[in-house]
């Protein structure tokens, strides 16, 4: 659990931020969380996981921050900020999971890897694109200097032979 909430820690950082908390807040459409102990359940916005960000989580801490707060088989479920306390007091997400009654982290596990992928996605998609020039829009390659002619080979004039010397 925690590698892939690394891998989203390292995906989700070489791209626009508001973009992955779009996409994190997406995952959970129509999920409601309890925030804390005097609000009422309701659903996550991008305020929620900016306030998680400011608190020093990852993307993917937070994402298993919500995974577990969502899916909690006790009858009398923690809250997000009660979790998150948890968290900061030293235990680990497994520990933190079976405290929390989860007997198999199958279902939490699958929202945690449905969040990377879904931040991988919006990682990858790097916005509008800009249009391409065309190829007649490109500048014309100039043309390519031919070579010059060598100039013609000179025929080696004769020399006359060297006269005798007397008295050889």
């Amino acid at each position: 659990m925690t590698t892939v909430g690394q891998r989203i820690d390292k995906t989700g950082a070489g791209a626009d931020s508001g973009r992955v908390t779009n996409r994190i807040v997406d995952e959970w459409k129509g999920t409601t969380f309890k925030f804390d102990s005097t609000s009422a359940p309701r659903r996550l916005t991008a305020q929620d996981v900016q306030d998680l960000r400011a608190k020093r989580l990852g993307f993917g801490e937070i994402s298993i921050l919500l995974a577990l707060a969502a899916k909690q088989p006790s009858t009398n479920p923690k809250t997000v900020n009660q979790i998150l306390a948890m968290r900061e007091s030293g235990e680990g997400w497994g520990k933190l999971a079976r405290d929390l009654g989860y007997k198999n982290l199958g279902s939490v596990i699958s929202s945690v890897r449905a969040t990377d992928k879904g931040v991988t996605r919006v990682a990858s998609d790097r916005g509008p694109q800009v249009d391409k020039v065309s190829s007649t829009d490109k500048l014309d390659k100039p043309e390519r200097m031919s070579k010059p002619d060598k100039p013609e080979r000179i025929e080696r004039v004769e020399r006359p032979e060297k006269p005798e010397r007397p008295g050889r």
